[in-house]
């Protein structure tokens, strides 16, 4: 996944956001020119999180960091446990279970005041938002956009966007920083035995019905929860998720299919 893949839901500019949505440019001088360097472990795209991420982040010099990565502009998945109107804006709590709900608070414009409803209690929603903190240290979400999923594919391909896009911001972060520190590396033997010889039951088994799929857009995880129908879809999803970081498999089409690296 690219980074420009990590916003594909919503074309929401990470300067747009934070500055209101005005585009015009300074008046009396020329448009500043914007460097955009890949390698830098600072956001410019919506960035796929967990709840549990954003309320264990770090603010220093108003930015803040998970992990040391920089982030801005997010995008969740949740239940929503509660949808209140208050005066100019809805109150929403989306709770991904990953830790307690998170408050994201839609504002509402003199046109929007009244047409609009809020989602009801209890649907899975995706949430697109900038991260705030309040004077008092709680953390929440402006809500850029809301909506409910479709199906619940989309929940599933969240939570592995969510691990594909960090696992690349840490390395670039890691790149930019530096850090080269000296590692003995392994004889290819070895490497070839740590790689096969720690997986657990569970990933064996998922890496194997994966690998026997003759199919060209490799096996989707709804066929994985249907043929381990005694695991748990967290099992499963977990799975799915370690086998991507370590390398044994590789997302196809849409997040939500995957083939053997082998």
């Amino acid at each position: 996944m690219s980074k420009s893949e990590f916003g594909s839901d919503g074309s929401i500019s990470a300067v747009r956001g934070a500055s209101g949505g005005n585009d015009e440019p300074p008046k009396g001088g020329a448009i500043p020119t914007v460097k955009m360097v890949r390698s830098r472990a600072q956001i410019q795209d919506i960035v796929p999180c967990c709840v549990n991420q954003l309320l264990t982040s770090t603010l220093a010099d108003n930015v803040f960091k998970i992990r040391g990565i920089e982030v801005s502009q997010v995008s969740i998945v949740g239940i929503i446990r509660q949808a209140e109107r208050v005066p100019n804006s809805i109150l929403y709590k989306i709770d991904d279970m990953t830790t307690k709900p998170i408050e994201a608070r839609q504002w509402l414009g003199r046109d929007k005041s009244k047409q609009l409803t809020p989602l009801p209690l209890g649907v899975y929603a995706k949430v697109f938002g900038v991260l705030k903190c309040s004077a008092e240290g709680v953390k929440s979400l402006e809500v850029l956009k809301i909506r409910a999923l479709e199906d619940m594919n989309e929940f599933t391909a969240h939570i592995l966007e969510t691990v594909n896009a960090h696992m690349i911001l840490d390395k670039a972060r890691q790149a930019t920083a530096g850090e080269s520190s000296p590692v003995a590396q392994p004889a290819i033997g070895d490497a070839k035995d740590h790689k096969e010889g720690h997986l657990s039951y569970i990933q064996e088994e998922v890496l194997r019905l994966i690998h026997e799929c003759p199919q060209q857009e490799g096996k989707s995880v709804c066929e994985l929860q249907a043929q381990l129908c005694g695991l748990s879809a967290e099992a499963i999803i977990q799975a799915v998720e370690y086998l991507t970081v370590e390398g044994h498999i590789y997302p196809t089409m849409d997040q939500a299919h995957f083939k053997s690296a082998d």
